[in-house]
């Protein structure tokens, strides 16, 4: 693929440009180059046109979407202490399968013996292209290396390698929170906003920050890193929304206690968007308006997830085939996955 075949393939797939006219808009490139680029894009069979679209005026435009019928891959969120979130997502970004299963996060043998059996059952039906881990740690974005954990485990140098010789399968590893906001950020419930925050709960608690409409990552890679972010009690956040200690305090406590986090996040950061995801779609579906309301000095929106507790998974594997278009994995393109890309 071709350099503008890539970005525009990405724009398509983000639902970002869903014609001809708005990607020659977005990437400035002239119509007839557009028009060109998306006959390479419906030639390699990337791309499909699904009909037509609203004229404001004149001809209605032909739409554009990813093929959905491409080869799928598979998100797990390796991020909660009891079960792993797993989801298969088409060439489209859409989940086709979902599914929760039991797993030991401090026994090697035990992930890699629940991401097999998630890998055989979403392998029975669908065509599956690889394999994206969402992991509790600080991950370098160049070099995709752990930098640090909450779960040793994943700072291991052969965690990958292992679980690619166990799954058979080209394994991605990436932050879960910032998963998580790349996943409601397309189809989610942050869909084409510009600024936003994402925060994960999961065994610990972190935070995605999405700037001018891309990720922001910090120079070394650990922005969004609040876990140790401290309450006017003295109390840590990881702490206070521990498993443990939510089942303990009542609701109004909770909320509270992640009003005044949101509050410090707001006063550095300034973000009127809040999804709250992971293990926050257990609180049902009245927390977010509750916490809104308590910031409602702030002015700012609470939303959750729309992909709850499968969020970071969906972003998780959105992602890793955002970097083999980009052909930034060389190593997977040495295994022909996505070979026509």
């Amino acid at each position: 693929m071709t350099d503008p075949e890539k970005s525009a393939y990405i724009l398509i797939r983000r639902r970002l440009a869903v014609s001809r006219a708005e990607l020659a808009r977005s990437l400035g490139i002239s119509r007839p180059t557009a028009s060109s680029v998306c006959e390479s894009l419906l030639e390699k069979k990337l791309i499909l046109e699904c009909g037509k679209g609203k004229a404001a005026r004149g001809i209605a435009p032909t739409l554009l979407s990813a093929n959905k019928n491409l080869p799928g891959v598979i998100g797990i969120d390796f991020g909660y202490t009891d079960k792993m979130s797993a989801v298969l997502i088409d060439g489209a970004g859409d989940i086709i399968a979902q599914q929760e299963i039991k797993f030991d996060p401090s026994d090697m043998k035990s992930i890699a013996g629940s991401a097999e059996k998630i890998v055989a059952q979403f392998s029975c039906n669908h065509a599956v292209s690889g394999v994206a881990l969402a992991l509790s740690a600080v991950i370098d974005e160049k070099s995709r290396q752990v930098l640090k954990s909450v779960n040793p485990l994943f700072c291991s140098g052969n965690f990958v390698s292992v679980l690619e010789a166990e799954l058979g399968q080209p394994v991605f590893i990436s932050n879960r929170s910032r998963a998580a906001a790349i996943s409601e950020a397309f189809g989610g419930a942050a869909d084409r906003e510009k600024d936003f925050a994402l925060i994960s709960l999961g065994k610990s608690v972190g935070a995605a920050f999405w700037c001018g409409g891309e990720l922001f990552c910090g120079s070394n890679s650990s922005a969004g890193e609040i876990r140790n972010l401290r309450l006017t009690d003295g109390e840590r956040l990881e702490e206070a929304l521990s498993r443990e200690r939510v089942s303990a305090c009542s609701r109004e406590k909770i909320v509270k206690k992640c009003a005044e986090a949101l509050g410090q996040i707001i006063d550095i950061m300034d973000f009127k968007l809040f999804v709250l995801s992971g293990r926050f779609a257990d609180f049902g579906n009245d927390f977010a308006p509750q916490l809104e309301k308590e910031l409602e000095a702030w002015q700012v929106k609470v939303k959750q997830a729309k992909f709850g507790r499968f969020s970071a998974a969906r972003g998780s594997a959105f992602q890793m085939v955002e970097e083999l278009i980009k052909g930034e994995k060389k190593d997977y393109e040495s295994r022909n996955i996505y070979s026509f890309f």
